[in-house]
Formats: structure tokens, C-alpha cells, sequence
């Protein structure tokens, strides 16, 4: 993903690469366009022409292309890679040459922030903070000024505070100024979601005299905060790496203060011990157990990688190295440097320290002079945090002494007495000493490790960032009892009572023995989070399964089933009732409902739920709601803009389908898919027999077809998907059958579509709810997981089908019974690929899609902000009903009561 300046230089052209749809991109240039009294036309499928007709008709051309899957622009991959474009913006001529450096700042904005699968790739990459950022009283009434490196742990850990209870506009996020990788799409996402943004440069506070003006405009937007924040009756919290409130905001004679304050640095410490007393309690999560026994020793390893990142024709082993300082991050570079070979000599002017490093075996000096007089290290390594090498020491260093910080301060003075610097990209400077020596550092003169580079893996700062959150939810809960000045105690505290360590040992480090002495697995224990109070709407199968799985996350249940459907009795709390009917002080203290009745339930429920909590989170089984109700649907969530509700869509969130795709993209790399058929079918004649799952709207696809689309959505381009979704039904070929209880009951449609250099492709969905399932594929193995006769016959099927190449995939999902009853056991799905006959993959893959999905949108709706129901499968599904309905026998023909236009 390209990251540009905000202010394009003078370059004839731009282009900018990301995850922008062929929608958005028209929508930018055509808001900008109507700003500035432009005209826009389209001189191909994917261009926009813009003319100015009051300026000699001046004009700027827009143009883009789609691009094949990009590597990963984050930390983590993903399975599924966004679409991406490449966009051109001609220069413009004339007065409209200005324009195109806006349009560009506007799809950059676009572009930049992470997606939402990037961002639940973060999230997932933290499971210790996710554990631990559930919504928490304690910050209730404050705001937040976060001042750190902008890397994606920091975006993880901002996050997971707005999970804890800090509004996002009450939330400032300040950069520290380092070249890290992603700092522009940091920068960005945090934008995007609200937060007030900054900078506040180390630079400008190790030297203050000479950034005065720098440092007076980053201050007065944080005292434009704390007073906002003070009027509006809320407290501040500082959580810092680097010494903010060396700047006086947590003195008191300061004019303005904060409340209260972590600070994450032992330089930021120093800088507040020298600054004079404080009247504010700050917890020192520098000296804390969990960044001093966790985090350092990831640090240090950030350090290593990227050394050797930035430095990969040079030979390390066993050659000779100078490491000043033995502190907490120079102790731990020093055994993963002696591994390496390196002759290691080491500087620290802390006698009692030196002492420490000569008896764990290393050279030793206590100044850097006598160092480099005794040693010719080819690289010089800094982890003090202070000016590690004075003017003296510069004349010892020999021509070609590679110098790499791993604090701000370590060669600082090389600024004043270099000469002659030298850029060399993506590596550092050349300096020119005295003489004809000259130096490389390494980096920019800051962190080596923040240089280009995202420092520490998320997962590896995981257990640090969690503590820290911790730590600033029992601050935030006991500002008032602990008193003014540096504590480290409270937090150490808080963590351990928290279990953090015991969570970060069973989750990364138990063996499986432990484990079970432990308890239940890390991995369940960290990522299911816990609901206060929830309320289950019905109680049939899926109703159950809800239940089972609320239960599981330590929930208070109340049950409500008018149709008294065997209400289980004694655990949880039960009603017969209606949700209109429901005490007002049962409902006021839920704080999920699981919606499970039958559809043409559904909007009735929503009705009677927000009646009660107008800001209610709410699970919902789909459909969302019938077809010809879409448009009541939309307007009481319009009326309802605080609540939130996520349809549960279970095939959104299979391994299978991302397994699938992953199958096709590796044995036909280079070949589009020709075909897809998709095929569900289910025997429901003994419920409908009972009068129980009647869809008389809409018949068959009122049943399977929204899973069907689902799938379809997940194999193929979003594009394509979007396409066929928003096409006129009559240019499929439709095959009914007709039923006089259901309308429909079987349906197979079929539709072409012409990929642009891929040839056609067809697609095929068939689905029926009156007939047994078809038993497709050859008879397996005879082995495990394949079994004989495990169950009776299943009762529906399902299917899906691709060509691509000279290649047919087939995944059939569970229940999976083959010929000659082989099956397979709940929740084991099926993966071929067959060409000309030879089989060349068989696959079983176990997954639990019903209770993964569910489990996401209950985390989903407790922990972020979802968005809004996507209706548009409904509205496809509505449209074909209608279709059908023209050509329907004229008895079936009469649209469902009160059904409307879709």
C-alpha cells in the first residue's frame, strides 16, 4: 500500500495503491468534483475525466486498475486479501492542477486505515488484551491521551481501551515522531475511528530550546483537551512513553493537569524525576515485573532482527562489538550476541553493573575511550538513553564504524560534530569525521528498531500492552487513594491479582500436562469474553445452541418463549410471556439479547426490545427480517441510531470456505474460475407436516438460499458477488416447482456473467425442502475419519461445486454421508480437487461454523462497533420471489400481506 505525503510534490502524476472498490474511488472524485463546480464524465470503465468549463474547459483524468493480491501491508496476513487497485491522477492542467493533489489526500484517507479483517487480525494476534479489554466501570468519566510509537501493538492496545470504556472522542493519540513502518496508516485508522491525532516529537523535548514553536502548538492541543474533558466533568489520563508530563501537566503548580498518569519509559521516568515533584499518582510501568521480565526481552530481540534486517551483506559472527551499556535492554542483546559469535566488549559506567557483565564473562570497560582504544569493534551498539559517546570517544572510532541506537540520546552528539551527511536510503547516514574517517549510523539517529520497521511482533508485546491496561483500570478505579508521586507497587499488584502471567504461561509456554492442571486451554480461556446479563428470545434448536454457548461465557441467562417450548428450570430465569411484557427491571439490566424466534417474528421482537433499550445489543438469527419488511427493518434501526445489531451468518465464518479457496488458488494459480454450483437441500416434509418452518412469503428461498449467497460470497470477487446481487432477475434462467403450502419448493437458477480477460462464468444455485438428499462423490477410503453407518441417513446436503482450469473442486460441508454409507462425524467437511479423473487432493476439515459465528457476533456487539445488517442478499432474495411470483400459477400468485417493493 502506498503511503504519501499529504502534499504531493511536483511529480507530473501520482499513484497511490489500495484496498479501494471501483465505488469509492467514483464517490471521492465525484464529491470533489461537486465541491469545487466541476464536471465529471467517464471515458472508460474504470476513469474519471474532470472539467472545469468556467476555466478553458481545464481538465484532470483519474484512471485505475485492479491489482492481483498484494502482500500483507500489516503485521499478519490474511487468507483472504483484500481487492486492490492502482490509481493514476493525471497532473491536471491549468487552475485544476491544485485538485489533484486534494483528490489525492481524499483516496489516501480512504486507502490508508486498516480494513476490518486487519483490524480483527491485530485484535487476534493479542488475545491477552483482548482478554482483558472488556468494558470496565472503572473508566467510566475519563478521557485519554495516549502518547507512543504509532505501530499496529499500539493500535491494538488504543483499541482495546475503546473497548474498555473510553469514547473515541474522548481518546488523543500523540506519535512520538519515529519513522515507523505503518506510522501514516496508524495515523489514519485512528482518524478514522474517531480519535483526536498528534505529534509530539522526542526530538523537540530532548531539545526544547530549539522547538519551541513545535512544542507550543503539540501543547496547546492537549490543554484544549484537558479543559474540554474538565468542563465536560471528566478526568484525564496520561499513559505515556516518554516523559509528557515531564512538561509540567502532573505538578501542581501547573496551570492545567491531568489526573493521573502511566508512564512506559525509563527516560520518561528520568525526565519526571527532574522536573520536580508531583501532584498526580503515576504508575511506573517502565520498572513494572511485566514489561522488565516480558517485554525487555522482546525488545532486545526487535533489536537483533532489525540490525540484521537493515544490515544483510555484512558479516556478524564472531566479529567484534562494542555494547555501551548493561542495563535492562543491553543485558539481554548481550547473551543473543555472544550466541551470534561476536566478540563481545561491553561499557557501562555503573560500577556494580560492570561488575554484572565481567562475571557473566564478558570484556569489560567503564569508559567508551578505553574501549575503543583496547578494541576495533566494527559496530557499536547503544542502549543508554543517554549521550553514550562524547567528543573525546569520536576520535577513537576507525573509518567504517557502523554506529546503531537503540535510544534517542546514545549518539546524539554526532549531530554537532559530523560532517558531510550522507543519506543512504533504508539504511541510515554517512558521516564525515575529522580527517578522511567517516561513520555509518545506522537509522536515523533514533531507535534503530522503529527505523522503516514495526518493532516488536504484536503477539510479543501482547502480555505487556495487557498490563498496561490493567494497570490503568485500577488507577483509573483508585486515583483518589494512592498518592502524588511514582508508584510501581499498585501495578505490579493489580496484574498478578488480575492472573495475567498465569494467563501468558498457559497460553504460550503449558505443556499439555500443565494445561489440565491448570485449567481449561489458554486459547479458551483468553478469547471467550464474558456478558454481564443476557436474555435468549425463544428457545427452539437454534435458541438452545445460543443458550449452551452464553452459558459458557459465565452469562447471567433469562429465557423468553411465549410457546413454552420445555423452558429449562432452575438455572436461569424464565418467562412465557412476551418481550413487550417483560418487568422493566429485567430488561434495563441485559446486556445482549439473543434473538431465536421465527422469522415473521423477528421485527415484532425488535420493536418490543428497543421499546425497552433503545441502545440494546442485539444477536439476531437471519433472515433479518422478510423480504417485504426490509424497508421497516432499516427505518426502526434509523430511529434506533445507539443500537447495535449483527445477523448471525455462519457461513461468513467457516474455515472451510477460506480452505476451499485456498485449494483452487494453489493447484490452479493462473486459471478463473468458469463454473460455480451451489446446491442445499433439506427434507423438511416432517416439520411442515407439523406445521412447524412453513415459509408460505417466499418457499424455498426463505430457507437455505441466504446460506447459499453466503458461500457464494466467499469463493468468489466481492466484484463479482456485488454484481450478481444487484442484477435483474429475469436474465437468469429460473427452473420452480411449484407447491401450494410453500409456494415454491425447489428452485434452480442459473446466470452467465462475462469476466473481463477470464472468459465466462456460470453459476448455479439449486436448492429444494421437499426431497432427500443426493449422495454425490465416489466412496472414500476405508479409514478414519471416514465411518460406516455412524448415524441414520442425513437429511440434507451440502454441496458446492467449482471449474476452474482443467480442475474440479468440490467442498461438501457437513453432514457429509458419501455412497455406501461412509460418513463423516458433526462438523467434519470434505475437500476434493479431480482432474481427468485422478484425484489430486482429499481433505477432512473439522469446524464448528454455527458456534464460531455466533461467538464472533456476541464479541462483535460486546467489544466494537459492528455495522450495520447488510440487507442486500435479502433484497436479492426478495426480487427473485417477485420474479417468480409473476410467472407462478395464478392460485400462488398473490404477494404476503402488506409485502412491498424491494
Amino acid at each position: 500500500m502506498t503511503t504519501p505525503s499529504s502534499k504531493p510534490g511536483p511529480a507530473p502524476w501520482a499513484v497511490l495503491r489500495g484496498p479501494l472498490t471501483d465505488h469509492q474511488i467514483r464517490a471521492i472524485t465525484r464529491d470533489l468534483a461537486a465541491v469545487h463546480r466541476l464536471t465529471a464524465d467517464h471515458p472508460g470503465d474504470r476513469a474519471v475525466r474532470l472539467t472545469d468549463p468556467a476555466r478553458d474547459g481545464a481538465a484532470l483524468t483519474v484512471r485505475w486498475k485492479p491489482l492481483p493480491p498484494q502482500p500483507p501491508h500489516s503485521l499478519g496476513f490474511l487468507t483472504q486479501p483484500p481487492p486492490a487497485v492502482e490509481i493514476l491522477i493525471g497532473p491536471g492542467t491549468g487552475p485544476i492542477q491544485q485538485i489533484a493533489a486534494q483528490l489525492h489526500e481524499h483516496l489516501a484517507a480512504a486507502a490508508l486505515p486498516y480494513t476490518p479483517p486487519e483490524l480483527d487480525g491485530i485484535r487476534d494476534s493479542m488475545p491477552l488484551l483482548h482478554r482483558y479489554s472488556t468494558p470496565t466501570p472503572a473508566f467510566d468519566g475519563w478521557a485519554l491521551i495516549f502518547r507512543d510509537h504509532f505501530l499496529e501493538h499500539s493500535v491494538g492496545f488504543v483499541l482495546a481501551m475503546e473497548r474498555a470504556g473510553i469514547p473515541p472522542e474522548w481518546i488523543y493519540t500523540l506519535d512520538k515522531g519515529d519513522r515507523t513502518y505503518n506510522r501514516d496508516r496508524v495515523r489514519a485508522t485512528f482518524t478514522a475511528r474517531g480519535y483526536r491525532t498528534g505529534l509530539l516529537d522526542n526530538t523537540a523535548l530532548n531539545v526544547p530550546t530549539d522547538h519551541t514553536d513545535v512544542l507550543a502548538d503539540a501543547e496547546r492541543a492537549i490543554e484544549v483537551l484537558i479543559d474540554a474533558a474538565h468542563t465536560d466533568g471528566r478526568r484525564v489520563l496520561v499513559i505515556d512513553d516518554g516523559g509528557l508530563l515531564a512538561r509540567g501537566y502532573g505538578h501542581t503548580s501547573a496551570p492545567r493537569r491531568v489526573d493521573a498518569a502511566l508512564e512506559l519509559t525509563v527516560s520518561g521516568i528520568k525526565r519526571i524525576a527532574a522536573a520536580g515533584p508531583l501532584s498526580i499518582p503515576v504508575l511506573n510501568m517502565a520498572r513494572s515485573q511485566v514489561k522488565t521480565r516480558l517485554g525487555y526481552r522482546e525488545i532486545a530481540d526487535s533489536c537483533l532482527r532489525r540490525l540484521r534486517t537493515i544490515l544483510p551483506d555484512r558479516k556478524i559472527i564472531g566479529r567484534p562489538v562494542l555494547l555501551l551499556g548493561y542495563g535492562t535492554l543491553g543485558s539481554r542483546l548481550a547473551p543473543a550476541l555472544r550466541t551470534l559469535g561476536c566478540r563481545l566488549t561491553i561499557v557501562d559506567t555503573d560500577l556494580l553493573t560492570l561488575v554484572e557483565a565481567a562475571e557473566a564473562g564478558y570484556t569489560t570497560y567503564p569508559t567508551a575511550a578505553e574501549a575503543l582504544r583496547a578494541t576495533d569493534p566494527f559496530l557499536v551498539i547503544g542502549t543508554t538513553g543517554e549521550t553514550a559517546l562524547t567528543e573525546n570517544d569520536l576520535a577513537h572510532l576507525a573509518d567504517g564504524t557502523l554506529l546503531a541506537p537503540f535510544a534517542t540520546r546514545d549518539f546524539s552528539l554526532l549531530a554537532e560534530h559530523a560532517t558531510e551527511p550522507t543519506e543512504i536510503p533504508g539504511v541510515g547516514l554517512r558521516l564525515r569525521l575529522d580527517g578522511d574517517r567517516h561513520v555509518t549510523l545506522l537509522g536515523d539517529g533514533r531507535s534503530l528498531n522503529l527505523f522503516e520497521a514495526d518493532s516488536i511482533p504484536n503477539q510479543g508485546y501482547d502480555a505487556y500492552r495487557a498490563g498496561t491496561l490493567i494497570a490503568a483500570g485500577h488507577l483509573c478505579a483508585h486515583h483518589d487513594s494512592i498518592p502524588p508521586g511514582l508508584h510501581t507497587t499498585p501495578a505490579d499488584q493489580a496484574i498478578a491479582d488480575a492472573g495475567l502471567v498465569e494467563a501468558y504461561y498457559d497460553l504460550h509456554l503449558a505443556p499439555r500436562s500443565v494445561h489440565h492442571r491448570l485449567g481449561p486451554p489458554a486459547t479458551a480461556v483468553v478469547r471467550e469474553r464474558p456478558v454481564a446479563h443476557a436474555c435468549v428470545v425463544g428457545y427452539g434448536v437454534a435458541g438452545r445452541l445460543h443458550t449452551t454457548i452464553l452459558e459458557d461465557l459465565g452469562a447471567d441467562l433469562t429465557i423468553i418463549d411465549p410457546k413454552h417450548q420445555d423452558l429449562p428450570t432452575g438455572r436461569h430465569r424464565t418467562f412465557t410471556s412476551q418481550v413487550s411484557e417483560l418487568p422493566g427491571n429485567v430488561a434495563d439490566n441485559i446486556s445482549l439479547w439473543s434473538v431465536c424466534t421465527p422469522t415473521a417474528d423477528h421485527l415484532p421482537v425488535l420493536r418490543a426490545i428497543l421499546a425497552h433499550q433503545p441502545t440494546a445489543r442485539i444477536l439476531l438469527e437471519k433472515p433479518a427480517c422478510r423480504g417485504h419488511e426490509i424497508d421497516a427493518f432499516t427505518d426502526l434501526l434509523a430511529r434506533h441510531p445507539q443500537a447495535r445489531i449483527v445477523v448471525n451468518d455462519q457461513y461468513r465464518h467457516t474455515k472451510a470456505l477460506p480452505a476451499f479457496t485456498d485449494l483452487i488458488r494453489r493447484i490452479e494459480p493462473d486459471a478463473p474460475i468458469s463454473q460455480v454450483t451451489v446446491t442445499f437441500t433439506k427434507d423438511r416434509r416432517g416439520d411442515i407436516d407439523t406445521g412447524r418452518f412453513i415459509d408460505r412469503d417466499y418457499g424455498v428461498l426463505g430457507y437455505e438460499w441466504l446460506h447459499m449467497l453466503a458461500v457464494l460470497a466467499g469463493i468468489l470477487p466481492t466484484p463479482v458477488v456485488d454484481t450478481y446481487l444487484a442484477s435483474d432477475p429475469a436474465t437468469s434462467q429460473l427452473w420452480a416447482t411449484y407447491d401450494p403450502r410453500l409456494f415454491v419448493a425447489a428452485l434452480t437458477e442459473r446466470t452467465t456473467f462475462n469476466q473481463h480477460q477470464g472468459g465466462p462464468l456460470h453459476l448455479e444455485l439449486a436448492s429444494s425442502i421437499l426431497g432427500p438428499s443426493i449422495l454425490l462423490g465416489k466412496v472414500p477410503e476405508p479409514r478414519p475419519p471416514w465411518r460406516h453407518n455412524i448415524r441414520p441417513a442425513d437429511d440434507r446436503h451440502r454441496h458446492i461445486a467449482v471449474h476452474a482450469g482443467t480442475t474440479h473442486f468440490a467442498l461438501h460441508l457437513e453432514p457429509v454421508t458419501a455412497p455406501d454409507g461412509w460418513q463423516l462425524d458433526r462438523n467434519d467437511h470434505r475437500l476434493t480437487a479431480v482432474r481427468d479423473g485422478r484425484p489430486l487432493h482429499d481433505e477432512v476439515l473439522h469446524d464448528s461454523p454455527l458456534e464460531t459465528s455466533i461467538r464472533h457476533a456476541i464479541d462483535q456487539l460486546t467489544h466494537t462497533t459492528p455495522p450495520a445488517p447488510d440487507l442486500t442478499p435479502l433484497r436479492r432474495i426478495a426480487a427473485l420471489a417477485e420474479a417468480l411470483r409473476n410467472t407462478a400459477p395464478h392460485h400462488l400468485s398473490a404477494p404476503p400481506t402488506g409485502q412491498v417493493s424491494a
